[in-house]
């Protein structure tokens, strides 16, 4: 397993607190269990902490099917939120659809770590520096 534990406190990185707990070549999976500070006032856990999950699952997924671990950044990011994500813990996905010299094509998602529950996609399009 990697971990963020390398991260500074102050990150966005480490306010998320997730964890990669699978990776291969052009995909990752995080794990984030949803605390009080991740969630709305409806107690689900926040579209934007989701949709950052699944732009950081995409990137490092990019980034590991580069070979030599390139940086990138992200171009676009289009997302669609399909159910409430009141789980405990979710999973993000992110999987390399097409790669080129400068820029790569991640699918992601955000489940329910128990139930597999889908509560958000996305298609993000993302440049190597």
């Amino acid at each position: 397993m990697d971990s963020t534990a390398g991260q500074d406190a102050d990150s966005y990185h480490s306010f998320l607190d997730y964890e990669v707990i699978e990776s291969g070549d052009g995909f990752v999976r995080l794990e984030m269990t949803g605390f009080d500070c991740h969630r709305n006032r409806g107690d689900y856990i926040h579209g934007g902490v989701l949709m950052s999950l699944m732009d950081i699952a995409g990137i490092m997924a990019g980034v590991r099917a580069s070979g030599d671990r390139k940086p990138a950044v992200t171009v676009n990011l289009s997302c669609n939120f399909l159910s409430t994500a009141m789980g405990k813990t979710v999973h993000a996905e992110g999987k390399v659809v097409r790669k080129g010299r400068s820029m790569f094509f991640c699918d992601c998602r955000v489940v329910d770590a128990e139930s597999g529950k889908i509560f958000s996609t996305a298609q993000g399009v993302y440049k190597y520096l």
